[in-house]
């Protein structure tokens, strides 16, 4: 269990902070340039195709893969609420 703890302590904090918010910040975009889409297919695929960058870019910069994942399924999130904001206008 310790070196669990560990491995967590020795993550780059900057890294991952990046990695969350151009998270953040993609879906955030795809729901603002697709905010007079209905259709919830087109987002899926345009979010879809973030995941290979990510993991590339996580994994260079030594992200563990499940803590990509989780920051992808966060980004997921933010798009369905940012997308529902613009549904109800």
């Amino acid at each position: 269990m310790d070196s669990g703890i560990a491995s967590i302590l020795k993550l780059n904090s900057i890294a991952l902070l990046s990695l969350f918010i151009g998270t953040f910040l993609i879906a955030y975009l795809i729901a603002w340039i697709l905010r007079d889409e209905y259709n919830p297919i087109k987002y899926i695929r345009v979010y879809g195709i973030y995941i290979l960058p990510l993991v590339i870019l996580g994994l260079l910069l030594r992200i563990p893969l499940i803590l990509i994942f989780g920051i992808y399924l966060f980004g997921a999130v933010v798009l369905v609420f940012r997308n529902q904001h613009y549904f109800d206008k």
